[in-house]
């Protein structure tokens, strides 16, 4: 069972624990004539003051309110953040604002979120659309109409990875936003175009229909659309669905650890280091000279307003 310092109660037990310990160290120390106790105890008292002090401020402002130290679980940000990744979470920046199109966000996952396969509950994804915007995939392709534009545009990412087709991973998905609900059909193998689902499960044959005949929508109020840079190997909205704006815990800022991959998150995103050795580059998997030849399926085209 993993201790949950996020707890008001544990943070409460850890000082009042120190306290304890500064106090059995004062009243076990031997009693110079002077009436104070002896060098190493009044050391050792002091070290104790400092830790409670110290370990307060971390615990009852620094992390509620302003930074935390997350590590990363699982593969499905590769390759911007990658397995056992350390790094800061501002806590503050999201208090004063909504999170932005394409910054990466730590939220609570909701409950759909936790159901499926590889479900926990802090989460870390990229932020792909925001309240208003229209935002729909299409086999390895994603558009995006900004809220109050006119027109769809592809989204540029530099930062996404796309595996080669294993039995852990699906070839690519087709996302689509109808009536405020994300539905997604997957490609099992390249040509190979699923059924649409909501949260894995087919919807039946009038709605699949009715799906594939539906215009994008946008996205509602008060929930954002997170996609892990992994694209086919990422537990993210396209399979459950929007994450409400409560659920919002902070923005990621740097990696601190290891020292080889320190730096910033934001920067790391569009000025991406070389890709570890099982992934396939965006440039490679849309140049044919990089790839062996192969049909392609068919893609949704972009929707004229």
């Amino acid at each position: 069972m993993a201790l949950n310092v996020d707890s008001w109660f544990v943070k409460i037990a850890i000082v009042v624990a120190l306290i304890a310990a500064r106090e059995f160290v004062r009243l076990m120390s031997p009693t110079e004539a002077d009436g104070d106790g002896g060098d190493n105890s009044r050391w050792l008292i002091e070290t104790l003051d400092s830790a409670a002090i110290a370990i307060g401020l971390v615990l009852f402002i620094i992390q509620p309110f302003l930074l935390q130290a997350f590590y990363i679980p699982s593969g499905s940000m590769e390759d911007t953040l990658r397995v056992n990744d350390r790094l800061l979470v501002s806590k503050l920046v999201y208090r004063l604002r909504d999170p932005r199109f394409q910054e990466v966000v730590v939220f609570l996952a909701p409950p759909d979120a936790q159901r499926l396969p590889g479900g926990q509950d802090d989460f870390i994804k990229r932020c792909i659309g925001t309240p208003g915007d229209i935002v729909y995939a299409a086999n390895r392709r994603y558009f995006r109409k900004a809220r109050g534009e006119a027109d769809f545009v592809e989204i540029t990412e530099p930062y996404t990875k796309w595996s080669p087709l294993t039995r852990a991973s699906l070839f690519s998905y087709d996302m689509k936003i109808v009536d405020g609900i994300v539905y997604s059909r997957e490609y099992l193998q390249e040509g190979a175009i699923g059924v649409w689902t909501i949260n894995r499960t087919p919807i039946s044959q009038d709605d699949q229909e009715r799906v594939e005949r539906a215009e994008p929508g946008p996205i509602p109020p008060d929930v954002f659309l997170m996609l892990g840079d992994h694209r086919n190997d990422s537990n993210d909205s396209h399979a459950w669905g929007f994450v409400p704006r409560a659920n919002i815990r902070g923005k990621a800022v740097c990696v601190f650890w290891p020292p080889t991959r320190v730096g910033l998150v934001d920067r790391m995103s569009f000025h991406p280091r070389p890709p570890q050795n099982d992934s396939l580059s965006d440039a490679a998997l849309r140049d044919p000279s990089l790839q062996s030849p192969a049909v392609q399926p068919p893609i949704l085209q972009p929707v004229a307003p």
